[in-house]
């Protein structure tokens, strides 16, 4: 029978987040929140999909029309940074703090057209100016910064393999490390005797190394303070999110009706070993549909709706 263990309830967003929606969340490098939110009439702009004959659909890189946007930054006890930002144009938007109260945002999908690819990232400074755009590439899963502002970029398999005019994608390592002014410091390459990256499934950049699982093998990664890359077999495909400790990894979701799995595995050599699932629920009643997973060092947060749940693999 599988270990049960429950997420904890780290916040009510609503009094923060008020009238407005939101559009875009992760977890920020110190383990606090942060939020891109609109007024409800924006909610779906930056969201518009281009259906061709019926059956393709492309995600446009751009929003309909420019929004007003809210960032916050909340760490489940006040607000450490609110910024108004103007005249938005990012679609399918990321979003991450940067040092000094910089904001970044970054938009999922990027064209490449006549030899110019658009500058999907911006960072604004505290009080909303915008500061300077770059390019971040196309095909983007998930981004995660430092401390110290570098910027770590995964990337979905189109982002890997090309498309939207892409014919040398940027993404095509799969994974990216960039500095806040949009210049690559890095690029992922697989340790020996593991395959390269198709699809980055999970990422989590923690405060000591960064790790990722992906497609099509699912090995686990880590990338040291070094940028040595370790890895680890993994016979568990599809997890979308990860958390880890000293110990072992804990593997969240997967395919069908998979997606709220959580397996928990230990290190060996080049293998994890002794892979065992886990019951790890939400409070009773509460809507799965849209729930957001994002792992960071050991802890999994998951957004619900406007409430802030996480969930510590220390207390395994």
């Amino acid at each position: 029978m599988a270990e049960k263990f429950q997420f904890n309830r780290r916040a009510d967003l609503s009094t923060i987040v008020g009238g407005n929606k939101i559009i875009a969340s992760s977890i920020g490098s110190n383990d606090e929140i942060v939020l891109l939110t609109v007024a409800p009439e924006f909610e779906k702009d930056p969201f518009g999909l281009d259906e061709r004959n019926g059956h393709a659909i492309f995600p446009f890189s751009k929003a309909k029309r420019h929004y007003p946007a809210t960032f916050i930054r909340f760490d489940d006890r006040e607000v450490l940074q609110k910024a108004e930002l103007a005249e938005l144009d990012i679609a399918f938007p990321h979003i991450q703090s940067l040092p000094d109260g910089d904001v970044l945002l970054v938009g999922t999908r990027c064209y490449y057209r006549d030899g110019n690819p658009e500058k999907n990232a911006i960072v604004f400074s505290r009080d909303g100016k915008i500061l300077r755009r770059f390019v971040l590439g196309d095909g983007i899963n998930s981004v995660q910064t430092t401390n110290d502002g570098m910027i770590w970029v995964s990337y979905f398999d189109e982002g890997v393999f090309g498309n939207y005019g892409w014919n040398q994608p940027m993404g095509a390592s799969g994974l990216i490390c960039f500095d806040s002014a949009g210049h690559i410091l890095w690029e992922f390459a697989p340790p020996a005797g593991f395959d390269s990256i198709c699809d980055c499934y999970a990422l989590n950049v923690a405060k000591n190394a960064v790790w990722a699982c992906y497609y099509t093998d699912f090995p686990l990664v880590k990338i040291g303070s070094d940028n040595r890359v370790q890895g680890w077999k993994n016979e568990i495909g599809g997890a979308n999110a990860l958390a880890v400790n000293d110990s072992y990894v804990l593997l969240w979701g997967g395919y069908g009706d998979k997606r709220t799995r959580c397996v928990l595995q230990n290190f060996g050599d080049q293998t994890l070993t002794q892979s065992r699932e886990l019951s790890l629920n939400f409070p009773s009643g509460l809507d799965l549909k849209g729930i957001k997973i994002v792992g960071r060092g050991s802890m999994l947060h998951a957004l619900a709706d406007k409430t802030w749940f996480a969930f510590d693999t220390n207390q395994i």
